[in-house]
């Protein structure tokens, strides 16, 4: 659950990579990314496999970093992190062609939880004893200071960078080294509370509860009508000669069965 797992995830990974080489399977289409979107890559692609016969292999818990790394050394075919590449990822030969969206989320072991104010949440992680409305005790979960939705919660809420830092101060706050971790530790703490996607909870069948904000519920179409509006963006990325089979999953997922395969995960295009 620890930090250590995350990079004795992609020590494995390296590994297994090194020995079978980039073009071990040239019939296998190699993609990794942000955790949240391992289940809809999975579902995504075996739709994709098909349709085609080419062969899906989602690498997980990579990270964002993690795997634009493991797509500038060769080893993926396509990353989907959580975040724009950067100048200099993309002077290295990688580049955008796809962006979707998912709902961002604050998910709950809580039966029935009461919704909460947008506002309020940097007070409720910055709070010793936070609570529900019923008097249990809220359980916040964070995520390490590098992972992407750490600089999103602090975008998308006032006041929650700062009151992170609070939290990480507290010894019985823990921290969830990738976004499974982090459902799982979410599952099994009593009150928890903690940032996901519905794209995730649903790919991953979650027993979890969404805490509506602001007295809104993030559901599919309050989503893309923009009632509900903390957006976690995810991008598709490739090198600059990307190969036939990455091409390919590309054009599927902007076809009418490759968008009707996203939307069943939640994850739309996105509109900016």
């Amino acid at each position: 659950m620890r930090i250590s797992n995350f990079r004795s995830a992609i020590a494995v990974f390296f590994g297994c990579a090194l020995a079978a080489g980039p073009s071990a399977a040239q019939d296998t289409l190699r993609i990794g990314g942000t955790g949240s979107a391992v289940g809809m890559l999975q579902e995504v692609g075996a739709e994709f496999t098909a349709a085609t016969g080419v062969k899906v292999e989602v690498v997980p818990s990579l990270g964002s970093n993690g795997a634009i790394r493991a797509l500038a050394d060769g080893w993926l075919d396509i990353a989907v992190p959580a975040r724009p590449l950067k100048p200099d990822e993309a002077a290295a030969g990688l580049r955008q062609v796809e962006v979707r969206r998912t709902a961002y989320v604050m998910a709950t072991s809580h039966y029935k939880p009461n919704g909460l104010k947008s506002a309020d949440l940097a007070g409720i992680f910055a709070a010793e004893k936070p609570t529900w409305a019923d008097g249990t005790p809220i359980r916040i979960i964070l995520r390490p200071r590098s992972d992407t939705d750490m600089a999103l919660l602090g975008e998308l809420f006032p006041g929650m960078d700062k009151a992170i830092e609070a939290a990480r101060r507290r010894a019985e706050v823990p921290t969830a080294a990738t976004d499974q971790d982090n459902a799982e530790l979410a599952e099994r703490t009593p009150g928890s509370l903690t940032g996901t996607t519905t794209t995730q909870l649903k790919t991953e069948k979650r027993n979890l509860q969404v805490v509506p904000l602001d007295g809104i519920e993030p559901t599919l179409a309050n989503f893309e009508s923009g009632a509900y509006r903390f957006t976690k963006k995810l991008y598709l990325i490739v090198p600059r000669n990307s190969s036939a089979e990455a091409q390919r999953f590309v054009d599927f997922l902007q076809s009418p069965q490759g968008v009707s395969a996203l939307r069943e995960t939640e994850a739309l295009p996105d509109t900016e």
